[in-house]
């Protein structure tokens, strides 16, 4: 699940009162006629810096730049979406303001090579009209990311011949390894593997920190060789999660078939796919249980930490396969609460729904439509509700359902009782703050009663990321240890 959802999410507004004239140059692109979507975000309060990621509770706006050539002018009223968390305008007053044109349309979000910005933020002033003028200079690009490969770390960037095919062009998978630390000292010593999928904004960049080691107890217990790989690399519409999907193309397939073979040749894995584990939070943890039970002779067990939802009638606290099912309001009418701290909502779908849309692709609720669900005529994910009104579209739920992970437990049941014997552990905290517990505990009685033996728990007072305690990942570390033979 994403995991920067911020309690103040307000309104949506399409028609704004606010005359703001920007001039906007591109003195990094000054020759070259720049094509892209260009966001203006503003800070209301002038002593803070202005975030990396939009924030809900400041206003920002968005034109779709098509040839543009440096000195070009912009008005508020032609803005493709206008985000506005008080109103239809801005008050009067002073802003922070800073730009930044999104180019690259491959990669989710906006923080990617080549994207230009306004390294300087600049001030805004409003009047009592709600007019306002300002330039802006995207001097800057954003620089490719360099790994830094250390004798323990190694970067692995590999092509997909599937995911290529699939895509017509070329798809690279990408994944960080750490090696552990008698690697070295004895070279005909192999090693079990623990693959992890990490959730919302984590990428394989991550295992240059010390985040990961901690939390999946990577220096504890048994040697092990990990990796941690990239859920999101060249996925335009949000994590494909290393799940075969209809829109993203057979990331599991690639996964299974192309990039472990292609490990096992570089580094001394052992060989046995029963020493082979898998570990993934949120969106991760939703991946490695879709991978154990589609590929269950691949992977020796899989530690399902928080995951996105598993069983859709209990979807983010929607059932979706309920007669007119509505994913913003309940069968009160109420509107749904969603990001739940110490019991009630932040925020609500339907806000959720409004500042995703005004952000455009790659959020949390289409990567659910790319990842469970069928392209449209354009290749995009079709929409599983009615954005205006929150209707859930039961011919869409239909094509989801092959994605619900307890119906496929109940369906494939006889092959998968001995197949996955021992394999899956699932674990949400009791106060999950998407409401992902309510998933795992409907998954797990329906896997108990097809007669899949699954390890389906709650754990007490934990919500999406505290769960990952210093006792529970001992826990988890234990229990793949316990697997090692």
């Amino acid at each position: 699940m994403r995991h920067t959802l911020i309690a103040l999410l307000c309104g949506l507004s399409l028609h704004s009162s606010s005359q703001i004239h920007l001039q906007l140059h591109f003195s990094a692109s000054s020759q070259q006629e720049v094509t892209g979507k260009f966001y203006l975000f503003t800070q209301s309060d002038t002593s803070k810096r202005i975030p990396n990621n939009p924030d809900p509770a400041q206003a920002f706006f968005v034109w779709n730049i098509t040839k543009g050539q440096s000195g070009i002018q912009l008005h508020s009223d032609n803005a493709v979406q206008r985000y506005l968390p008080n109103g239809t305008k801005l008050a009067a007053g002073y802003y922070k303001v800073a730009g930044m044109l999104d180019r690259d349309f491959e990669e989710r979000g906006l923080n990617n090579t080549g994207n230009l910005y306004s390294p300087k933020e600049s001030l805004l002033h409003i009047d009592n009209e709600g007019r306002g003028e300002l330039s802006i200079d995207l001097n800057a690009a954003i620089p490719e990311r360099k790994f830094r490969e250390q004798p323990l770390l190694k970067e692995i960037v590999h092509k997909s011949q599937l995911l290529s095919d699939f895509r017509r062009k070329s798809i690279f998978m990408k994944a960080a390894v750490r090696l552990p630390a008698s690697y070295y000292q004895d070279s005909s010593k192999i090693y079990p593997v623990v693959f992890v999928i990490p959730g919302w904004g984590g990428t394989h960049f991550d295992l240059q920190g010390a985040m990961p080691v901690k939390r999946y107890g990577m220096d504890q217990g048994k040697e092990k060789i990990y990796v941690y790989l990239n859920p999101e690399t060249q996925s335009p519409f949000g994590l494909h999660a290393f799940v075969d999907s209809r829109v993203n193309g057979p990331w599991g397939k690639a996964f299974v078939k192309e990039l472990i073979p292609y490990l096992q040749k570089q580094y001394r894995i052992n060989p046995s796919p029963q020493q082979h584990f898998l570990v993934g939070q949120s969106t991760g943890g939703y991946g490695v249980l879709w991978l154990q039970l589609h590929y269950p002779e691949a992977f020796g067990g899989c530690w399902s930490v928080s995951p996105d939802p598993i069983d859709f009638s209990a979807f983010m606290g929607v059932d979706l396969y309920a007669p007119d099912a509505n994913l913003f309001t309940d069968a009160d009418g109420k509107d749904r609460g969603t990001f739940f701290v110490g019991g009630k909502p932040m925020l609500t779908i339907r806000n959720m729904v409004k500042m995703e849309s005004a952000i455009g692709d790659g959020e949390q609720l289409q990567a659910f439509e790319a990842e469970f669900g069928v392209p449209d005529g354009n290749g995009r994910p079709k929409q599983l509700f009615d954005h205006t009104t929150g209707n859930i579209d039961p011919t869409t739920v239909k094509a989801w359902s092959a994605y619900d992970l307890a119906k496929y437990v109940v369906k494939q049941r006889k092959q998968l009782a001995k197949q996955v014997m021992g394999k899956i552990h699932v674990y949400a905290g009791d106060k999950d703050n998407f409401l992902l517990h309510e998933a795992v505990t409907a998954f797990g009685k329906k896997a108990q009663a097809a007669g899949v033996a699954v390890k389906a728990e709650l754990i007490a007072s934990a919500d999406h990321w505290s769960i990952w305690s210093p006792a529970f990942t001992k826990r988890v570390q234990e229990e793949i240890d316990a697997s090692i033979q």
